[in-house]
Parts: structure tokens; sequence; C-alpha cells
């Protein structure tokens, strides 16, 4: 197996759609429209795109680490122009994967592959980060191995909480019926009196139609919300139209007459729904739309979608808990390279200096 080095997705030799076609059906966020949406709409001044490829000895594409370079990182790293790598995640990553090929390599053998890429780049990368990974996933101890066998000071951090429930088997009553009694109350009641209302409708987009209609009223709903702007504008909106076309869309909105109330963006692929994005009206506070509306998709994917598993993407909110029980830990990987200046300062203020000393020493 050989490593090979990209600067461009759209410039990826052919091989690699097939390889982005095998991990796309178990996670959008495995998929070629997902990277292409991050790095079309939130790189910064200064990023480079930088695309580890691993292809077999026929030439064949069977892992591509997605990451790219910049001015950006890890506190400690030092002064100047620091050669940092990251894995190319955002505040918008729920999930960061590698792309490996589910039957043609192994996690383990992709982790090595990739950190021997990594350590074999001249220049040398001085610090590398990686965010947003499931400790879960066979990826992420091997990964963390390969480093270190490959000369890297390497640390784990926690990175964010992800709530999610298993729903397999799951209808709407059977899930609802595990939540606290507050909730289900709240929304059975604040549903009823909702449509009861002559001018209320409820809208649920998953393709192309009806999509440009669904996000304008996500944008007035997003402005008149409790939220911050957006740094990253474009970001929603085409990843919406991206979703779509994927197939992994679910769009919910709450109409009253013309005025937009509330909406939520889901992404659902490979039996899993990630309630990606919500907002809703300050002024229909009083109204619940927005839990409301949260009964309505769930409905929807649990009727449409063979999910086993929905999630609450980033963070740990205090109403996500009432909505969904259980808590997975997103992590990062943050590795230092020694052999350098600044990886070694870096190594020193992260790890301390027995461990830097032990790896001289051996």
């Amino acid at each position: 197996m050989q490593s090979k080095l990209y600067k461009d997705i759209n410039a990826l030799p052919a091989g690699y759609a097939a390889l982005f076609e095998a991990t796309a059906r178990e996670s959008f966020y495995a998929s070629k429209p997902w990277f292409e949406t991050l790095s079309d709409t939130t790189r910064e001044a200064g990023d480079e795109l930088q695309l580890y490829g691993l292809e077999d000895d026929a030439g064949q594409a069977v892992g591509l680490l997605v990451a790219r370079s910049g001015a950006g990182g890890i506190a400690g790293s030092g002064a100047g122009n620091p050669r940092i790598l990251s894995g190319f995640s955002t505040m918008y990553t729920t999930l960061y994967l590698p792309i490996i090929h589910p039957t043609a390599v192994t996690p383990e053998a992709a982790a090595e592959g990739f950190a021997r890429a990594l350590a074999d780049e001249k220049p040398a990368w001085q610090s590398l980060n990686f965010e947003s990974l499931d400790p879960a996933e066979p990826f992420f101890a091997a990964f963390e191995a390969a480093l270190a066998r490959a000369g890297f000071v390497v640390q784990s951090y926690s990175h964010f909480g992800n709530w999610y429930e298993s729903t397999e088997g799951d209808n709407l009553e059977s899930f609802l019926a595990r939540r606290p009694s507050t909730l289900r109350n709240t929304v059975k009641r604040k549903g009823r009196k909702l449509e009861k209302m002559e001018d209320v409708t409820f809208e649920i987009i998953t393709d192309g139609a009806g999509l440009e209609r669904a996000m304008d009223a996500y944008d007035a709903i997003y402005a008149n919300s409790w939220k911050e702007p957006e740094p990253f504008p474009d970001f929603t909106r085409r990843l919406v139209r991206e979703a779509a076309a994927a197939g992994c869309l679910c769009m919910g909105s709450v109409f009253l007459g013309d005025r937009p109330a509330a909406s939520q963006i889901w992404i659902v692929a490979g039996g899993r729904a990630t309630i990606f994005k919500l907002a809703y009206d300050e002024e229909f506070k009083k109204l619940s739309a927005g839990s409301v509306l949260t009964v309505k998709v769930l409905e929807h994917v649990l009727s449409h979608n063979e999910i086993v598993e929905v999630d609450y993407g980033r963070g740990d909110d205090a109403y996500k808990k009432q909505w969904l029980s259980e808590r997975k830990e997103r992590r990062g990987i943050v590795a230092f390279n020694p052999r350098t200046l600044q990886g070694a300062w870096g190594a020193l203020r992260h790890v301390g200096g027995s461990r830097l000393k032990a790896l001289f020493t051996k």
C-alpha cells in the first residue's frame, strides 16, 4: 500500500469516486458532498487542503484522510509560521471520519498508512490535530498508536458531548413513552393547540421540491431567533442542497399563515438521524412550535427511514437530555513532532518533559 498527497478534492483520480461511494452509504459525513461543502464555504484565508490518499498495489484507492494546513490550530505550538495540520472539521462537524473502504483495508492498516505519510512529509509537520472523532471506532485507538510509532508525542482529549438514543424497533408512541412526563405533556398540549389554529401548516422536505422556500423560511427564523449570526453564511443552504441531492435530508418547517415559526434540519443516512440545525422565532416561543416540530419530524423519519439511532449533534445543552437519554463523547487527538523545535516545545507544554525525554532515550 502506498500513500499519495493531493491538494484538490475535485481533482482526485477517478478511483476515489468509488471509495467515497462505498463510505457515503454509512455516513453523509464520509461523503464527497460533505467535504466539498466544507471546502467551498468554510475555508479561511491561508487554509490549504491536504488529502492523504492510500492506494493498493493495483493503484486502487482504499483510504483518504481529508485534512488542511493553516495558521490556526494548537496552543503552545510556538511562534512564527508553524507547520500545523488539522483534520478538516469545523464548528459544524458532528463526527469527523477518515474515508476508509469498508472491505479493502482494515482501520488499523489505514491508520498505519496515514501515520507514516504524515511522518514522512517534507518539510515536517510540527503538530497535528484531529477533532470530532468517535473513540469507540477502531480507527481512533489505532491512529493514536500508529502516530506514536511514527515518532509523534500523542495525547487525546475530550472535545464535546453527543446525546443520542437507540430507536431500533421504535414508533413515535414507544419513543415518546420514554420521555419525561413534563415533555410529553407539553408537546401533547401545545401540539393540540397548534393544530387547532386555522392558519398553521407543517411542511417536511426530503428532496429538491420546496427546498428553497424551506431555506428562506429557515433564514427568516434564524434571524429572529436567539442564535448568533452564522460565521459562514453560505454553509447551511449549500449543505441542505447537497443532503437533498444525496437523499439524506429531512427538513421540517412550521408556518403560521405566511410567517415561518420554527425550522429543523435533520441529516439521515446509514440508519442514523442527526438533528443538525434547529431554530424558532422568539415571538412564538410560548407556542413551543420547535418541540412540536421535533415530534413531527421524528414521526416522519421513524415511519419512512430504517432508523436505529437519533442523535443531537454537538454539545450538552440541557434540552437535549430531555429528548435523548444517552451520551457519547467525541474526542480529539493532538500529536507533536519532537524532532522540530516548535513540535518539541508544544509537546513539552502539553504532555510534559518526562514523556519527551523517554522518546529520545528508547
